[in-house]
């Protein structure tokens, strides 16, 4: 199968296969992530592919079979790990904690000053760990303002400890 025959087959399926990837993680950047990887994966073999009957159902099914690989691989490295039970239980350096305290409670400081959708943005991704369409569910923001907003906010916080940290 040659570049035009993969364009024409494989990239209308673009679509159908978002919808499926942002179904198996429920996020946004790792749907697309997900969705190049299985494009890239039928690049790599598209010599050996025939045209398949359906084009939408088999690369959807290519990318949950790779999806289901990558966490059945993620599954084995976490249980080759030291139960935490197991492993020797150190000292922790005190001094580490507080700095660790306190350079958090400046940057939470930080935030509290910033103008009200900045810290909104800032909070509901960086603090509270929602995605980019939780966070326009829930401020009606589209996704270039959130994103314009959180750079934003993170440039502001950024420059506030700046003169902290040297």
């Amino acid at each position: 199968m040659d570049a035009s025959d993969f364009k024409q087959i494989f990239l209308p399926c673009h679509r159908r296969m978002y919808a499926a990837a942002w179904r198996l993680t429920g996020n946004q950047q790792e749907a697309e992530d997900l969705v190049q990887d299985a494009l890239l994966r039928l690049w790599t073999k598209r010599e050996e592919l025939k045209v398949p009957d359906n084009a939408e159902a088999f690369s959807v099914t290519t990318l949950r079979n790779l999806y289901y690989d990558q966490h059945r691989k993620k599954h084995l490295k976490e249980n080759d790990e030291e139960p935490e039970e197991s492993q020797m239980h150190t000292d922790r350096d005190a001094s580490t904690d507080m700095e660790q305290q306190q350079e958090a409670s400046l940057v939470l400081k930080a935030i509290s000053l910033l103008p009200d959708k900045q810290r909104l943005v800032i909070t509901l991704h960086d603090i509270d760990n929602l995605s980019y369409e939780e966070i326009e569910a829930q401020t009606g923001l589209n996704p270039v303002n959130i994103r314009v907003a959180l750079s934003r906010a993170r440039k502001a916080v950024r420059d506030k400890l700046k003169p902290i940290r040297t």
